[in-house]
């Protein structure tokens, strides 16, 4: 379980304390989006460990979209992402020459795709073991693609 103040928050602290203290639009919207993204993941273990696994699904999904609108205003320096997350937008954020992320992109279509189908009636219940390797992945991307922004940001 995730606690106020862990490892990850103190990295956050140092990732907003690294910048100038006349932080850019730019540069708030992205630490704003990496922070939405920690909350969704906290949110979905508390939903995993209730046996919410729609919610935690759901919940991951846009603790990763909220990762790639963060990687997007980083990159593009625009304060308006893209509403809908495609394969054209995420690939070009996860994988790059410098950085390998196919395996990334595909996860979080993957996610997407599970979390629309969410609503829907499945033939088989989902399985906690399931349920675990998704959350657990998630939150390696999440803690992934949260490295390198902070990398990004204080090159």
């Amino acid at each position: 379980m995730y606690h106020a103040y862990s490892y990850k928050n103190r990295q956050n602290n140092e990732f907003v304390n690294g910048i100038d203290d006349k932080l850019s639009d730019v540069k708030k919207d992205v630490f704003e989006y990496q922070r939405l993204s920690q909350y969704h993941i906290n949110l979905a273990a508390i939903m995993r460990d209730h046996n919410q696994f729609k919610a935690c699904l759901i919940l991951c999904d846009w603790a990763l979209a909220s990762m790639i609108k963060a990687l997007y205003i980083h990159s593009y320096h625009s304060m308006h992402p893209p509403k809908e997350l495609t394969m054209n937008v995420i690939l070009p954020l996860v994988h790059t020459d410098a950085e390998p992320g196919l395996d990334i992109a595909l996860f979080i279509g993957t996610m997407q795709h599970m979390s629309s189908l969410a609503d829907c009636p499945y033939d088989q219940p989902l399985e906690l073991n399931n349920i675990e390797r998704l959350f657990r992945r998630t939150d390696e991307i999440v803690d992934e693609l949260t490295t390198r922004l902070i990398n990004d940001s204080t090159e």
